[in-house]
Order: structure tokens, then C-alpha cells, then sequence
């Protein structure tokens, strides 16, 4: 009986101690979440202007390893609704971390997919964004997608502008 009850000790003590190995908690019903579902679905009807009103004026934005700054983002965002329609993000999923060291950011996983307005074109990419809180403002963002249809569809479209 003895034995017993020190290895229930032993392993309350080893199960509590989680160390480094502990990082947060992630939640998918909050309002960051919400915010960052509210962003998507801008962009989705071709106005991404709303984003002003949650970024801060001097965030970073990256599209895979472009970066842009808040107008520089919106703007290029905007332009999608410019090449493509039908813009979606199938089997989205949205959560935030809230991490021990008081860092909190937003993880926006979906299959984008659209198709060309001038070539008829139609495309399927898997897409991973991160959106990194200060406060109540996001200070910046990260999203990855193959962007090969973003760029040929986008010079054909500025082919067709000349």
C-alpha cells in the first residue's frame, strides 16, 4: 500500500511539472478568433479595407517571404478579388494561442481556392496564416500559399491593363 501511494506521489509531482514543455492553451470560440474569422471573410467578399480598424499602423505583413506594410497588405489582398472569383477558404480552421510567456496569436488553416476571371483557370492551394496580437491590435502577419497562380494570374492581369 505504501508503494502505491508514492508512486501516486511521484507521479502527481512529474505530471505537474511541466517545465518547459508548457506553452499555452489554444481556444477557438474567442474573440481573436472571431476577429481574424471577421478578416477572412472580408477578404472572401473583396474588401480587406476593414483591416485598418485591427492591425497596428506599423505592422509587418508577409506573403510567404514578401513583406508589406498594412496598405501594402490590403492593397494586395484587395487585388485578388481584381484576378479571381469564387475566392474560398474550404475546411477553415481558427484558433488562438494565448502562450506562458504572454504572447498571443491567431492560426488560420484552409485550402484557398479560386478561379482565373481572365483565364478561367481554376486553383486549390493549402494555406496556413498567423496572425501576432499586441493587445488588442494584430502587429502583424504571416501567411503561406503557393503563390505560382497568384503571380501568373496577377502579370496576366497587368498585361491586360496595358
Amino acid at each position: 500500500m505504501r508503494n502505491i501511494y508514492i508512486l501516486i506521489t511521484a507521479l502527481t509531482f512529474i505530471s505537474c511539472d511541466l517545465g518547459d514543455n508548457y506553452s499555452g492553451f489554444v481556444q477557438d470560440n474567442d474573440a481573436k478568433s472571431d476577429i481574424v474569422v471577421k478578416l477572412a471573410d472580408s477578404y472572401l467578399a473583396g474588401n480587406f479595407d476593414i483591416a485598418r480598424e485591427y492591425f497596428t499602423p506599423d505592422g509587418k505583413h508577409l506573403f510567404n517571404n514578401l513583406e508589406f506594410d498594412v496598405d501594402g497588405i490590403i492593397e494586395g489582398y484587395n487585388s485578388h478579388s481584381l484576378i479571381f472569383k469564387d475566392i474560398k477558404h474550404n475546411d477553415r480552421e481558427v484558433y488562438t494561442g494565448y502562450f506562458t510567456d504572454g504572447s498571443v496569436e491567431t492560426f488560420h488553416d484552409f485550402n484557398w481556392s479560386a478561379t482565373s476571371i481572365i483565364t478561367g483557370k481554376e486553383y486549390n492551394y493549402p494555406c496556413h496564416c498567423r496572425w501576432v496580437w499586441d493587445g488588442d491590435k494584430i502587429a502583424s502577419t504571416t501567411c503561406y500559399v503557393d503563390p505560382a497562380a497568384i503571380f501568373e494570374e496577377a502579370a496576366i492581369y497587368a498585361e491586360s491593363q496595358n
